[in-house]
């Protein structure tokens, strides 16, 4: 049998504020965005792109709000 690898993840070896970073960005999803909405409770891009795929839009894509940090 061969023996698992205790090596960590590729992204894990970046800089450790850019690791969290990242993590609280995808926690937070929609709701750090400025294209977003919230109608009837429910987050409704104004773009009409889903997340996390909105990130690589650069024109009509993910954008954070001045509270998080954009």
């Amino acid at each position: 049998m061969r023996e698992l690898s205790r090596a960590l993840p590729a992204y894990a070896y970046g800089d450790p504020a850019k690791i969290i970073e990242a993590q609280q960005i995808c926690q937070g999803g929609c709701s750090l965005c400025v294209r977003s909405e919230s109608v009837f409770g429910t987050l409704v891009c104004l773009s009409n792109l889903k997340f996390p795929a909105c990130r690589g839009d650069s024109k009509k894509g993910h954008k954070l709000t001045p509270k998080a940090g954009g």
